[in-house]
């Protein structure tokens, strides 16, 4: 039976409309699109902040035109000026697949940014994506940055001779992070209260303190008896201060008249209150009964001490 010719011709047209439509998917341009950004700090010094941007990317759908840029751009919120930019090249992605590219910007250690990232393909514009980061002067600086606390500082009279007192000044430092802290130099000074002098001023250095655990630093001071004192502790690390504390001791505390008369000092004997046996520096984990010293405010008032002292953290 003679087949027309009609149908000879059919299967052609099938193969090309097929092969017309394959070639249609080739040709489909990819779609990008953004699934994740995140922004952190790589350092913080005290003017300039590394931000470190990772962008995620996916294509979801049509095939690879070039490579992929990534633009990264970061914004003044304040003057929509441009701070800093950087562009990085990453590979062309398949149907289906994601690309992670991190990126870092130096910025200045203050005020607020909107931080854009655009992707191209070739020289095609795809997708955008921006997030915002504020207030970046709140960084603490990595030279700053530590998990040592002072935690308190108890003030001992070692000992009175020739006007002047020796006071001992025990400092407690408490690590209360998750790894052992850096080696530290100590400043400490004895400024008096109402001329603002330093009469005396002591350098130690504490080890590393391991995570939970807190170490006791003893200072000694020479000062001239009969006045009163602020004692400054300052934490030292690569020539910057990281931590303060202070405490004051009243070697002639004062006392305030009703009103209408004068405002007098009472002199007190500072050497009725020498140690005269040595105090723990380690704590007394199985003592149970207290042990004389400034620290006890009921012995303090039992004898009329006049020792007066203050705290303060920072």
């Amino acid at each position: 039976m003679k087949i027309p010719r009609e149908w000879c011709i059919l299967p052609l047209i099938c193969a090309l409309i097929i092969a017309g439509m394959l070639l249609a998917g080739c040709l489909k341009e990819s779609s990008l699109d953004i699934t994740g950004m995140d922004v952190g700090t790589d350092s913080v010094s005290g003017t300039t902040v590394v931000l470190n941007v990772t962008t995620a990317v996916t294509n979801t759908y049509g095939f690879p035109n070039g490579d992929l840029t990534f633009g990264l751009k970061a914004y003044d919120t304040s003057t929509d000026l441009l701070v800093a930019g950087k562009d990085t090249r990453a590979a062309g992605l398949a149907k289906g697949d994601t690309a992670v590219v991190s990126q870092t910007l130096s910025l200045p250690r203050q005020g607020s940014y909107r931080i854009m990232v655009t992707i191209f393909e070739g020289e095609s514009r795809k997708t955008e994506g921006e997030i915002t980061v504020s207030n970046l002067e709140m960084l603490t600086p990595d030279n700053q940055a530590t998990g040592v606390e002072i935690r308190d500082i108890d003030f001992i009279v070692k000992g009175v001779s020739n006007g002047r007192a020796t006071i001992e000044s025990d400092i407690y430092f408490a690590n209360e992070g998750q790894e052992p802290s850096s080696s530290y130099d100590v400043e400490v000074r004895a400024r008096e209260m109402d001329a603002h002098l330093i009469a005396d001023k002591q350098w130690t250095k504490i080890d590393p303190v391991s995570p939970g655990t807190t170490v006791i630093k003893g200072v000694e001071l020479s000062v001239p008896d009969q006045y009163n004192y602020l004692i400054e502790v300052l934490l030292w690390k690569d020539q910057v201060i990281v931590r303060r504390g202070e405490g004051s001791v009243l070697l002639r505390p004062g006392s305030t008249l009703p009103a209408g008369e004068n405002f007098v000092t009472k002199k007190i004997e500072t050497s009725q209150f020498i140690a005269t046996t040595p105090f723990a520096t380690q704590p007394p984990y199985t003592a149970t009964k207290a042990q004389p010293g400034f620290g006890m405010v009921a012995a303090a008032a039992g004898i009329g001490m006049a020792l007066v002292i203050r705290r303060k953290f920072t």
